[in-house]
């Protein structure tokens, strides 16, 4: 089969191709694919930690909700019960003065009671009395048989945590504190009369003149309600993230709970857990998903991938899990492990197409050249044959093809020659002939040796050649050989593309002459180039364009063959940058607004009991109101003279301080409020360009001369899309946000004193989002202040002018009440841009 040269050639070229495509796709398939896999892996397992932080924030924040529904139902219970103790107590003085008998009194209290209702007739109030050992129902509203009975009944006995009597314990409270709450058992008022008995939480109070023990409770499972509802709205935003989260081409998030029950699943949320079987241990999923979660939290296992394959569980399955243990949950991150191969497959079936190809082309040039070398020697030893077999004038001996083998011919020629002129020598031209036939064969065993290695070298290089052009090409990164003297000696696509020249016009360049902003590290680079060693700078800025990017630079050195030089490799790594820092901003005000809440609650009370003492101090000390003359009168003290004394000293000047800094603290506890919750405020579909011209007209009338600024004075430029769409959201919260911005940016330009102050304003459309754009010329902002301009107390303004409440309260406007985005551009003398993203209403 392989004794032909061409045949050889052929075998020869074709295997050579074989075994590299095959070598190649091999190994760039498991290179491609480990590296996804890692990459996909690493991104699944961030997923887990970044829901497992949200979940827990959400948990906190459901905490607190639970305990300001308590708070406000005590509250409201205590107000419920003074109000019928001052009604009791109303009836009680007109008994004392005359008016009325004391039965009549009495009855009349019961009676206005007994038709008092809240929270759809659920709430009530009710009267016993304080007799010992067991108290007496005075009135019950909805049970009216136990009017007048003695409360023995064992029934009663439903205090929690100690099983006592309900009515005892009312007196008991009443009889220590005068008032009081108590946690028990107790049938709830339903539409078919009385339910089963429920935990309740009731305040009573004693009205001591009668000995009546007043009271009004509310039921746990109201207060339950409430706080369910900020779960339910905690899962709908975790379900609509989920949503947008993809783990590969078909993974996704899930939730379960150690019951098992599903909590949030794009699939299966509405089947239940137990019927969820893993068909390759016949046991339940979610139970094998709970096993590794005190390990390494990763199980692999066998599943199917809807839609196209529903129910074909032989996908090979990764997920990553994560518990949270107040919640009893389960956070997975689950992806699947041919999505992972699926890039190192196409890039194999590539390699081979174009292998197929190359292998084509490998094949014709092969049966050229062997036509090339083979023709002239099957020709040449033709005529020998026929010389052989019908003597020295039975051919002509050609003499063509290469080299060797035409001087061949004419060597034979020349010998043929010889014998015709000297037959009689025949023994020396035989001699001749003998000598003449090693010849011919040593030189075609030399030539087809030269043939087979020039074949060979040649489509090695170029194979390589074109190999490495394409690795190089193809890598994102722009790369910059240079030798050790500084001039260019490589130059992928990726350098072309950042300087807009190709490798022609700058091979054997100086690299600082190409790159300016490289020209400091050229030094560095010969630095490299003699220590051997690999250095990376990262996250290095560069301006371009007027906007900041980023940059990481490594050098890598190269010794070959007495070449001394390096490669030079820069990444634009500045999406990798911003994503960074709004991560940080979006945990920092998660985390600040939680604290904010907790500050604002707890500093409340407090500064209501100082303005109401403060108040009390200025009323107790003006003249005119009869009890201080009175008390005055009693201590023999002159009003007039401790008020000119007050006077004297300032001592009203000082209190009204006291009133005025406890109001400011007020509105900045209101501003934190504000700032730390979503409100319930009245929505509706509105234009951004309405609302903003209706902004604009507002802040025209702020030339208070105190603020050192007049809106009448700074250029408004208004560049509106036309047809903007409608948005859904509260009028009066966007109005604010845009008086903000408006603000601050005239507070910057008078601060920074700037020639022709303007501030620019556009709205456009950016799919299904409409976005606003407020532009000043003014100072611009250091890096350290841009990063910090949304955090709550931050400012830059004077002691006492701003509270660096404004900014912050915008971003939980658009952010959390809106579902927008705000962000800002800004640097030292280029003005500042704010821009905030609000989504179109969708049709219905």
């Amino acid at each position: 089969m392989l004794k032909s040269m061409k045949a050889i050639l052929l075998f020869f070229a074709a295997g050579l191709v074989i075994a590299t495509t095959s070598g190649l796709a091999y190994f760039a398939q498991r290179t491609v694919t480990e590296s996804v896999m890692e990459s996909e892996f690493s991104h699944a397992q961030a997923i887990v930690d970044a829901v497992y932080q949200t979940v827990n924030n959400e948990y906190h924040s459901i905490l607190f909700s639970e305990q300001s529904a308590i708070s406000a139902r005590k509250k409201q219970l205590r107000n419920l019960v003074d109000i019928s103790i001052n009604l009791i107590r109303l009836n009680y003085d007109r008994y004392r003065q005359g008016t009325l008998s004391e039965a009549e009194a009495k009855r009349l209290s019961i009676t206005q009671l007994k038709s008092m209702r809240y929270d759809d007739g659920t709430g009530y109030i009710w009267i016993n009395d304080d007799t010992i050992p067991i108290p007496r129902m005075i009135m019950h509203p909805t049970i009216p048989e136990l009017d007048g009975t003695i409360l023995d009944d064992p029934r009663f006995k439903g205090v929690r945590n100690s099983g006592e009597n309900i009515f005892a314990a009312f007196r008991d409270v009443c009889m220590r504190s005068g008032s009081g709450f108590v946690e028990y058992m107790w049938p709830k008022p339903i539409r078919q009369g009385l339910s089963k008995e429920q935990p309740k939480l009731s305040y009573v109070k004693l009205f001591k003149e009668w000995g009546w023990i007043v009271g009004s409770g509310v039921y746990i499972d109201d207060i339950e309600k409430e706080v369910n509802v900020r779960l339910q709205a905690v899962l709908k935003e975790l379900r609509n993230n989920f949503e947008k989260i993809k783990v590969g081409k078909h993974g996704y998030i899930f939730i379960f709970s150690g019951r098992p029950e599903m909590v949030i699943h794009p699939i299966y949320e509405n089947l239940p857990v137990a019927e969820i079987m893993n068909p390759e241990t016949g046991k339940s999923i979610f139970e094998e998903l709970m096993e590794p979660v005190h390990n390494k939290g990763v199980r692999e296992y066998l599943w199917d991938k809807p839609p196209r394959h529903k129910g074909d569980f032989t996908f090979r399955k990764r997920a990553y899990i994560k518990y949270f243990e107040p919640l009893d949950w389960y956070i997975c991150s689950s992806a699947y492990m041919d999505d992972l191969e699926e890039p190192g497959l196409i890039l194999r079936k590539r390699i081979i197409m174009l292998s197929i190809g190359i292998l084509a082309l490998a094949l014709v040039l092969a049966t050229i050249l062997s036509g090339k070398v083979a023709q002239p020697l099957i020709k040449l030893t033709a005529a020998a044959r026929a010389i052989r077999e019908g003597g020295i004038t039975a051919s002509e001996i050609p003499q063509e093809g290469p080299t060797e083998i035409k001087e061949l011919g004419t060597v034979i020629s020349q010998m043929l020659a010889s014998i015709k002129s000297a037959i009689h020598e025949k023994e020396e031209l035989m001699e001749a002939l003998e000598e003449g036939n090693k010849q011919l064969s040593a030189s075609n065993y030399q030539l087809e040796i030269q043939i087979k290695e020039h074949a060979r070298v040649e489509q090695e290089l170029i194979r390589l050649r074109n190999h490495q052009k394409n690795i190089i090409d193809s890598m994102p990164s722009a790369l910059v050989g240079v030798d050790n003297g500084g001039a260019i000696t490589l130059w992928n696509k990726g350098a072309a593309a950042l300087s807009g020249l190709e490798f022609d016009s700058v091979q054997g360049k100086q690299l600082s002459s190409v790159f300016p902003q490289l020209d400091k590290d050229i030094t560095r680079v010969k630095q490299q180039i003699i220590n051997g060693k690999t250095e990376q700078k990262v996250r290095i800025p560069r301006v371009v364009n007027g906007e900041t990017r980023y940059e990481n630079i490594t050098i890598y050195p190269l010794f070959s063959d007495g070449f001394d030089g390096a490669v030079i490799r820069l990444d634009d790594v500045t999406d990798n940058v911003r994503i960074e820092e709004m991560m940080v901003q979006t945990e920092k005000m998660m985390s600040v607004g939680g604290l904010a809440a907790g500050m604002a609650h707890e500093i409340n009370n407090p500064l209501g009991g100082i303005l109401q003492g403060a108040q009390n101090m200025e009323r107790r000390l003006l003249p005119g109101l009869a009890k201080n003359e009175q008390t005055a009168r009693e201590l023999g003290i002159s009003l007039e003279s401790i008020n000119k004394y007050i006077e004297k000293r300032g001592i009203l000047k000082i209190i009204s301080g006291v009133r005025e800094s406890a109001s400011r603290a007020a509105g900045i506890i209101t501003n934190m409020l504000n700032f730390s919750r979503k409100t319930d405020v009245h929505r509706t579909s509105c234009k951004l360009d309405e609302l903003t011209d209706s902004a604009v007209a507002l802040a025209a009338q702020d030339y208070d001369l105190n603020k050192k600024f007049d809106f009448r004075q700074i250029e408004i430029i208004k560049d509106y899309e036309k047809d903007l769409p409608y948005i859904v959201c509260a009028p009066t919260e966007i109005e604010q946000v845009l008086l903000n911005l408006l603000g601050n940016a005239a507070h910057a330009m008078r601060d920074g004193n700037t020639e022709n102050p303007k501030i620019e304003i556009k709205i456009l459309r950016d799919e299904d989002y409409v976005v606003v754009s407020v532009t000043d010329n003014g100072p611009g902002m250091e890096e350290n202040v841009r990063k910090r301009v949304f955090e709550p107390f931050f400012t830059t303004k004077p002691k006492g002018v701003g509270t660096g409440l404004g900014l912050s309260v915008s971003y939980f406007i658009i952010t959390e009440n809106h579902h927008g985005s705000i962000s800002i551009e800004s640097a030292p003398g280029s003005g500042s841009k704010f821009i905030f993203k609000l989504p179109v209403a969708t049709p219905r």
